[in-house]
């Protein structure tokens, strides 16, 4: 009896699949007998390390400058905001939608650090309109005071 061109095809497939998996135990076992063959390329970047900080005088004037912004947002989304003043400054910052000052709790009067950074994260409310809304940082050292006005732009989601 012939055996039908189905059942060689049938018998072909299994051994090929067979042979596959002998060969690839046979792989994974002696790849993992010679671990010293393998070579790991370690990369190493150094960085400048930062300068120390330089603490005002009493005298300093005090400004705000706005290193970065995340506008435009949508609705019910994060943004963030860095901006740059003198080392130890305290800082106030009010985000109004409407007339109304934000209370989110990302919106806290915060100490610049002493490379005079301050940053503060906080989430657009999903019921902000579509506009650009007023950002009012202040930042007092020493009895002077600082103040930027940004907008953030809050777009429809689309």
């Amino acid at each position: 009896m012939k055996p039908r061109i189905g059942h060689k095809i049938i018998f072909s497939t299994l051994t090929l699949l067979v042979l596959i998996f002998i060969f690839g135990f046979i792989y994974v076992y002696y790849s993992d007998q010679s671990p010293s063959q393998i070579v790991a390329h370690k990369t190493t970047q150094s960085y400048a390390p930062l300068p120390p900080p330089i603490k005002p005088g009493a005298n300093a004037p005090e400004g705000v400058v706005v290193e970065s912004l995340d506008t435009p947002v949508t609705p019910g989304s994060n943004t963030s905001m860095i901006i740059n003043t003198n080392a130890g400054s305290l800082c106030s910052i009010l985000v109004t939608y409407n007339g109304i000052v934000s209370k989110d709790s990302g919106l806290v009067n915060k100490q610049a650090d002493s490379y005079g950074n301050v940053t503060w994260s906080w989430t657009v409310p999903s019921s902000t309109p579509v506009g650009d809304w007023p950002i009012k940082v202040t930042c007092t050292y020493h009895g002077r005071s600082g103040v930027d006005i940004s907008n953030l732009q809050v777009n429809p989601i689309s």
